[in-house]
């Protein structure tokens, strides 16, 4: 008969994130995790089978939290201008900010595993035609300028969004984000 797991996964995720989060992939330590986790080795490799495994786990939580959150705001009617608004002005900064894991994973596509940066990519391309599709919500109600290329400026908006995450982890205050995120609304604006 199996032994019952000495730990609760979802809280291990937790806290594998938090850890990822803070220090990155490679600052990441095994024994860090193991201690940070309470995880010990031989559960971490059955469980997870190893650190990268853990990472990509606690990256799928992530990604689900944060796409979750995404189409709540960027799926409702009537899409438009307003819920972009909405999803950016979202972002706060605070003293513990750490940026956004999934921009953090695609800042070090040279040391997280292929797969977890291959999820945090098609999160984000999930993402740009959340924008795309409120973009065009706003075209069809004369929102933004009659013939605007919507798909150029769905990718300007997730440069833009990725963009404010790595400013934040720079130190950006929470008024500079409204400043930009005012003017970038502004120029689309008719």
């Amino acid at each position: 008969m199996a032994r019952p797991r000495g730990y609760d996964r979802e809280t291990v995720l937790d806290r594998s994130m938090e850890l990822f989060w803070r220090l990155g992939y490679d600052g990441a330590h095994l024994a860090a995790l193991v201690a940070h986790t309470g995880l010990n080795r031989f559960s971490l490799y059955k469980e997870f089978g190893g650190k990268a495994g853990l990472y990509e786990a606690a990256l799928d939580k992530f990604l689900g939290q944060l796409l979750s959150e995404y189409r709540a705001v960027l799926t409702r009617q009537p899409l438009g201008l307003e819920n972009i608004e909405a999803v950016l002005r979202a972002l706060q900064y605070g003293s513990q900010y750490y940026g956004c894991f999934m921009i953090n994973t695609l800042t070090q596509r040279d040391t997280v595993p292929e797969a977890a940066y291959a999820k945090a990519m098609a999160a984000g391309e999930e993402i740009e035609a959340l924008y795309i599709g409120n973009l065009a919500g706003a075209l069809a109600r004369g929102q933004i300028t009659p013939g605007s290329n919507v798909s150029g400026l769905g990718k300007m908006l997730q440069a833009l969004d990725q963009g404010l995450h790595i400013q934040g982890l720079a130190g950006a205050t929470d008024a500079q984000k409204d400043r930009v995120i005012s003017a970038m609304l502004a120029g689309l604006r008719v």
